[in-house]
């Protein structure tokens, strides 16, 4: 999915963003818990958050670590207003950079950051593998990325159903939305970026809504439906009945439609080795 049309989604809806985004929360709340668990945080005084939205978990690192610098990067302007008018109501100062992390990142002092953090955006990077070690290249040799994103098992009854729907109407299936990491995936990527002391928690969030025109609406209102559109005229909207159909008689219960969100939480740390000083120099890396 090209990042232009990524952005603009998403700043479309960043009003709507805050009302809809109640799995995001929760996964802020909890990466949130494990960012002020750090111990030594007097150290900290560089931070760096990636894909900081609308400012939920950027208010609240900030103010935990008052003292510390702290620059927030979002490739949509749209979130990035909503992000600045959030802090200012609050009273509390930051640097704000519109861009596209996985090519910002690379324009960044090596071994500046105290700790890299962020919520629910590393599963929108094109270049993960790449990424990473950008990442690991800026940040401090023992410092600490700490991050949340979404698993394979999300929206599994949504893709059961799109897969039912197309082997119903005659079609061969396809894919509708993201291919999520799974959390083996994310440690075996950091331990290739160069990552120690990897920790990958998986949680399972699951939302109800009374029907599932509720919850496209809700995921449309939070900018991702783009990631989830295939297709255009008449055959998708046949496609999109039938899979609502298959989806209501199959797992729709007394109180509504389940949705089943599976959140992963990672902690992984800066090595002291050579990693940064090898990569910028071009050798291979192994």
């Amino acid at each position: 999915m090209q990042k232009r049309a990524i952005s603009s989604r998403f700043s479309e809806k960043a009003v709507s963003y805050e009302k809809y985004a109640l799995v995001q929360k929760k996964m802020a709340d909890h990466l949130s818990q494990l960012v002020t668990e750090i111990r030594n945080e007097n150290e900290v005084q560089n931070i760096l958050e990636i894909g900081c939205g609308t400012g939920g978990l950027t208010r609240v690192i900030r103010s935990h670590f008052s003292a510390a610098h702290y620059e927030a990067v979002e490739i949509a302007s749209g979130m990035l207003e909503q992000a600045k008018n959030n802090l200012e109501q609050h009273g509390l100062i930051c640097s704000f950079s519109q861009a596209d992390a996985e090519e910002w990142v690379w324009e960044q002092q090596a071994k500046s950051k105290d700790l890299v953090v962020s919520g629910a955006c590393f599963q929108w990077f094109a270049k993960p593998a790449h990424t990473l070690k950008g990442l690991r290249r800026i940040l401090k040799p023992g410092a600490p990325l700490i991050f949340s994103t979404f698993g394979p098992d999300t929206f599994w009854e949504l893709h059961d159903s799109f897969a039912n729907a197309h082997a119903i109407l005659g079609e061969k299936g396809v894919r509708h939305g993201l291919e999520f990491l799974s959390a083996r995936d994310w440690h075996e990527l950091l331990e290739q970026a160069g990552f120690t002391d990897i920790e990958v928690i998986r949680k399972y969030e699951r939302l109800t809504y009374p029907g599932v025109r509720d919850f496209l609406h809700a995921v449309k209102a939070v900018g991702a439906s783009a990631s989830m559109e295939q297709g255009s005229g008449m055959g998708r909207r046949k496609l999109l009945a039938e899979m609502i159909r298959y989806y209501e008689q199959t797992y729709k219960r007394e109180v509504g439609i389940p949705v089943t969100y599976e959140a992963i939480y990672v902690r992984a740390v800066c090595s002291f080795d050579d990693f940064c000083y090898r990569y910028e120099n071009g050798y291979q890396i192994k």
